[in-house]
Order: C-alpha cells, then sequence, then structure tokens
C-alpha cells in the first residue's frame, strides 16, 4: 500500500514537470517589434517648408512647384506586369492613399514593415484616381492632407479627362 502511494506520488510529480516543461517550450514567443523612429528634423525642402506652413500661412500654389519636385514613397508593390498596387488606408471612415515625403516620416508612420515604392510626385499624383484623396506623412507634423480637387489643381488639372467635340 505504502509502495502503491510512493509510486502515484512519483508519477504525477514527474508528469507535473515534463507537462510545465512543455508548456513552457510550446509558449508562443513574441516578436521584437519595428523600432520607431523618434521625431526628427526636416529631412528635406518640401518637409521644411511644410514645417514652415504650420506656423505662417502659405498657399497651395506655393508649395506645389516644390512638391512637384519632390520624390514620394508610396507604400504597395509592383505586380510581375508593371502594375502598382497602392495600399490604401482609411482616415475618419474615409479612404486614403498614404505618401511619404522621406524614409523618416514612412518610419515614423509604421510601427511593422511594409513594401514601399519611390517615384516622383507628379507621377505619383496624376496616377491617382480622380476621386481618392491623398495624405502625405500621415501621423507626423509635416502631415498635408490633399483632396483630389487639390490634386487636379497642383497637376494643372491633367489628371482630369478633357471632352472636345469635332468641328
Amino acid at each position: 500500500m505504502v509502495f502503491n502511494s510512493i509510486f502515484i506520488f512519483i508519477f504525477i510529480a514527474v508528469t507535473a514537470v515534463i507537462v510545465s516543461f512543455t508548456m513552457f517550450l510550446m509558449k508562443p514567443r513574441k516578436k521584437a517589434p519595428v523600432k520607431r523612429q523618434e521625431h526628427s528634423g526636416p529631412a528635406n525642402e518640401f518637409e521644411t517648408k511644410l514645417l514652415i506652413a504650420g506656423s505662417t500661412p502659405i498657399t497651395l500654389e506655393e508649395l506645389s512647384s516644390l512638391l512637384l519636385k519632390t520624390k514620394l514613397l508610396v507604400l504597395g508593390t509592383i505586380s510581375e506586369n508593371k502594375k502598382i498596387a497602392l495600399k490604401h488606408w482609411e482616415l475618419d471612415g474615409k479612404p486614403v492613399i498614404p505618401a511619404f515625403t522621406s524614409v523618416e516620416r514612412l518610419r515614423e508612420s509604421i510601427s511593422h514593415q511594409e513594401h514601399y515604392i519611390e517615384m516622383d510626385a507628379c507621377t505619383f499624383l496624376k496616377s491617382i484616381p480622380g476621386n481618392s484623396d491623398v495624405i502625405l506623412n500621415p501621423n507626423s507634423q509635416y502631415a498635408l492632407s490633399l483632396k483630389h480637387g487639390d490634386i487636379g489643381k497642383i497637376t494643372g488639372g491633367s489628371d482630369m479627362v478633357r471632352h472636345q467635340t469635332a468641328p
């Protein structure tokens, strides 16, 4: 009887140790998060102008010529047949296309790795569908929201289709 009690006790103790050790080994490990970049100063001339615009009145026209010369980083991928798939975010319940004026602004806004495409702003803005809005540098002190009407003004209306009647 004593032998059975000791055997049962040892069996339970060994089983508990094995189960605990197995649970420890199978415990899911957390991935190390991508370190978010702290806010830094302007990375280019356009960001400097945006920062100034935050404290002094500046018109969209003043920013337009500088914006059209700027390289943008856009979240998305390019397929094998050269089609671009842009990533959309939701802002106030409406889809927007995020774009970034520097790697620093991109790192401030995302918390994990993302694919992005570098393209000049003029090409990017002209390729945006007519009813889409763009937000430059979301979640940043260098943010700028561009409504679809503003995009047409910046690109000179070249993104709009003009109908003509033959004489």
